[in-house]
């Protein structure tokens, strides 16, 4: 019983692996022209964080339409971060305000996009995912977008998370250069704390990994190879995320947008090199989860030789014991040691002796 629900908890790991692609909502869409939701509701209520800061101070405020109404006159920064992007009328109107293109709000909305930049001229519209580890052998994935404009950054994620933490507090207490420099260096922070998490969950899988290998060299089971192949779908998911990610960091710095200063160029690069970075130490952990396999089909062989090895050393030692028995199981009249006295005695002891003489024998050629 336990060793099936090992079984069933491991086939429910490969399943949280498995990600709709939502096509039928999106023919609809489509069909009907109009902006929809693509993915899962993951929050009820929408929220939005504006912050608005300069050189010497900050204010943190929900008042979106005062952020409508200052941002093009203002020469402060500001950060709008919203958790939850299901509400429709939300996006449209924030699209309207800003003279976003429709095509950017579709893709804030549709939660199966593969991460890209696109340079609108006005604005620049970046989308990744970001994968984090929940619990042994599951993952969350969640889309994040942003719009990098001449003096505000958007940020859309799906869920109320701690991503970006670490930011709000330089900008409250004023640490480092985020409060010193435009919005294009503030993305390049909320860029890196994705990095970040990528890093982070790969610590994690490699340490589960870890643990995975001892198992697989000293006991592996059928729920053994479903962890493996749990893990390998795992690493593939950061792998597809990060490749376009990766991809996208490289095209800012060759597009050489005029919304990011020359000076913040080398932040990008930097990231695209902790990308490439990430990239191969998924590579390594695919390496060695393909190891784990080979090793665990070899462990199998190894088992089953052994048995076969024990099965074929009784065969054998029982075929001449076999024979004998067959001899003196004969229903003849005529066999003259069914009538010795001692012919029971003497068969038992030529049928001991050649099994010992057999252990002997085996035990020499190390066949046993």
């Amino acid at each position: 019983m336990q060793k099936d629900n090992l079984i069933v908890k491991g086939l429910k790991s490969l399943d949280s692996f498995t990600f709709k692609l939502y096509s039928s909502e999106k023919s609809k869409a489509k069909a009907n022209a109009q902006l929809t939701f693509i993915g899962e509701k993951k929050i009820e209520d929408v929220q939005s964080q504006l912050y608005t800061y300069d050189r010497i101070d900050f204010e943190l405020s929900s008042d979106i339409d005062g952020f409508f109404q200052i941002s093009k006159l203002s020469p402060k920064n500001h950060w709008l971060n919203y958790h939850g992007i299901h509400d429709v009328a939300i996006l449209e109107k924030l699209g309207s305000e800003l003279a976003l293109d429709r095509l950017s709000i579709k893709q804030i909305l549709d939660t199966t996009q593969r991460p890209k930049v696109d340079d609108f001229e006005k604005y620049l519209f970046f989308s990744v995912k970001s994968i984090t580890k929940s619990e042994v052998g599951q993952m969350q994935v969640e889309q994040l977008s942003f719009v990098l404009g001449n003096n505000y950054v958007l940020s859309f994620q799906e869920r109320k998370g701690d991503h970006f933490e670490g930011i709000r507090n330089k900008i409250k207490e004023n640490i480092g250069f985020i409060r010193k420099r435009k919005c294009d260096y503030l993305l390049t922070q909320l860029l890196d704390a994705i990095l970040d998490n990528y890093f982070e969950t790969l610590d994690l899988v490699n340490d589960e990994i870890n643990q995975l290998e001892k198992e697989t060299f000293q006991n592996p089971t059928s729920h053994t190879l479903l962890q493996i192949e749990g893990y390998k779908r795992s690493a593939l998911l950061i792998k597809k995320s990060l490749g376009p990610f990766k991809e996208a960091l490289l095209k800012i710095q060759n597009d050489r947008t005029t919304l990011i200063d020359k000076g913040n160029l080398k932040y990008f690069k930097d990231l695209s090199n902790s990308a490439i970075a990430a990239l191969e130490e998924v590579e390594g952990t695919l390496r060695t989860l393909e190891g784990l396999t080979n090793i665990y089909f070899a462990s199998l062989s190894q088992k089953m030789n052994e048995t076969m090895k024990v099965l074929t050393t009784v065969a054998t030692i029982f075929i001449p014991l076999t024979f004998i028995a067959g001899i003196y199981g004969m229903n003849f009249n005529y066999m003259p040691e069914l009538n010795y006295r001692y012919g029971y005695f003497i068969t038992w002891g030529v049928m001991v002796a050649i099994t010992i003489a057999m252990l002997i024998y085996f035990k020499i050629k190390k066949w046993m």
